[in-house]
């Protein structure tokens, strides 16, 4: 079991991005990969330089229209086994955007945003589960790698993965 309440801002961002990153594979043959890939490097661009606006990310997830933003795409997709995946990022992108808004000091937030908290990373972690069992494993060992190592860049994140 994690305890979510000891890692830094950044830290919890960087577990959820880069859970996100282990999962983000698994949909590249999905027809919204490149726009969730893009919206996921944006993300971390934010981390490293609090650069684009909560705005610019939240136009990511929800574009004004009925045909893009992530949150659409995601309702669009028709593949079940998608659906954990697709939350997953999602989630880890809702979360970053959040953070976005309270850098900014921002009074206003759009209402999906308005509510994400630190309780979002037990519906996060419950799609990461149903992905796969061994997801619990990886989930565990991930968060002894944040909490152990001056991680802070998506290299850094891909590197531990890939190893």
């Amino acid at each position: 079991m994690i305890n979510w309440s000891i890692l830094t801002m950044d830290k919890k961002i960087i577990y959820y991005l880069g859970l996100s990153e282990s999962v983000i594979q698994t949909l590249s043959s999905n027809d919204f990969f490149e726009h969730a890939r893009s919206t996921l490097d944006i993300c971390w661009e934010w981390l490293g330089t609090r650069i684009p606006t909560g705005d610019e990310i939240y136009t990511l997830l929800d574009d004004g229209t009925e045909f893009g933003g992530l949150f659409i795409q995601m309702q669009m997709d028709v593949k079940e086994e998608n659906e954990a995946k697709l939350n997953c990022i999602v989630d880890a992108i809702s979360f970053v955007n959040k953070q976005a808004y309270v850098f900014e000091g921002a009074r206003y937030l759009p209402a999906p945003i308005e509510n994400v908290d630190d309780e979002l990373i037990i519906h996060f972690l419950d799609c990461f589960h149903r992905i796969d069992p061994k997801n619990k494993k990886i989930a565990e060992d991930y968060f002894d790698y944040v909490i152990n190592t001056d991680i802070k860049t998506k290299v850094d994140v891909v590197t531990y993965f890939n190893t």
